[in-house]
């Protein structure tokens, strides 16, 4: 579970430097301040399931995909099974 808390931490700060957005920026975008979307940052809370969709949809991206490392995060050499 820790684990889970740790990507989506890590992602939710990669996807909104990947979309050149502040925090202050996506904030405004979800109706959220931009204290909440640093605590989200910094894994002091979480955002729930609904504003997680609507992150999600701000980035073009899954909830699933916030929630999990995407492949090509993880190590080259890591094996495929």
């Amino acid at each position: 579970m820790e684990n889970i808390k740790e990507v989506l931490s890590q992602n939710l700060i990669k996807y909104r430097k990947d979309a050149n957005l502040t925090q202050a920026d996506l904030a405004k975008k979800i109706n959220y301040s931009d204290k909440s979307i640093s605590k989200w940052e910094r894994g002091e809370a979480y955002p729930d399931i609904f504003t997680l969709k609507e992150i999600a949809s701000v980035y073009g991206v899954t909830v699933d995909r916030l929630l999990n490392e995407s492949p090509k995060d993880k190590p080259k050499n890591a094996k495929k099974r």
